[in-house]
């Protein structure tokens, strides 16, 4: 479980971080900063946001927001989170465009 939280935290370091506060203007649907808080630390139907804690502040990633709410999209149509294989990217591209949530950048 650590070594996971390892990679997490590197791939995040490898992408554009930004605040909490300011990941609320990426969801496709108003959330508060509250919000995000939670699904960092309890995360919402066993998805998890992924976060790195930097000088006492905690950031998180458009791609990170963009993988959360990926995953979102699998565990309500009762399919585990994503990995290798689960679905094609059409397939998750087209879920995107069917919820009307921006593609990948």
């Amino acid at each position: 479980m650590a070594s996971k939280m390892i990679l997490d935290s590197e791939r995040l370091l490898e992408e554009s971080l930004i605040s909490l506060t300011a990941a609320c203007d990426y969801f496709p649907v108003k959330c508060s900063r509250a919000a995000i808080e939670r699904w960092a630390r309890k995360g919402s139907r066993g998805v998890v946001l992924e976060t790195i804690l930097v000088c006492g502040r905690r950031k998180t990633s458009r791609q990170a927001i963009d993988r959360f709410i990926r995953q979102q999209l699998n565990v309500e149509h009762d399919r585990p989170a994503p990995t290798r294989g689960n679905l094609s990217q059409k397939e998750l591209d087209e879920k995107v465009k069917r919820f009307g949530l921006p593609g990948p950048q």
